[in-house]
């Protein structure tokens, strides 16, 4: 009986740890890529971006199957802070929230941009 609690208790502590890797697909026709876990890291530069590093990288091959064209970073996500210069400080205290609390966050992409896709949306979940 108490191995096969720690099995249990292995197995249902591992799911979090290890989250799935960003896919693709479409809604309605229009292509989207998704990722759901933790902010791994999250990095701000004067050269305007943003970047939320997954802590599980994309098949590069994801994003083209639904047509999203000219993604080369499958381990990053971008934000051009000048696009949307209020939902980019909404977005980075939210990611910046996730990662402090060590709660798992969901994004989509939409597009892309200097081969990162661009997130515009984000869910923090419960604790």
């Amino acid at each position: 009986m108490r191995l096969f609690l720690l099995i249990i208790a292995t197995v249902l502590i591992s799911v979090d740890v290890v989250a799935a890797e960003p896919t693709c697909s479409t809604y309605n026709s229009s292509p989207y890529c998704a990722y759901t876990g933790k902010v791994q890291n999250l990095y701000v530069n004067d050269g305007d971006l943003i970047l939320m590093y997954f802590d599980s990288a994309m098949d590069l091959n994801q994003p083209a199957s639904v047509g999203l064209s000219g993604v080369a970073t499958g381990d990053a996500a971008a934000i051009k802070v000048s696009a949307n210069p209020e939902f980019a400080k909404m977005f980075y205290s939210t990611a910046l929230a996730a990662q402090a609390s060590e709660r798992s966050v969901t994004v989509q992409m939409r597009n892309t941009f200097n081969g990162y896709l661009v997130m515009d949306r984000i869910w923090l979940a419960a604790p």
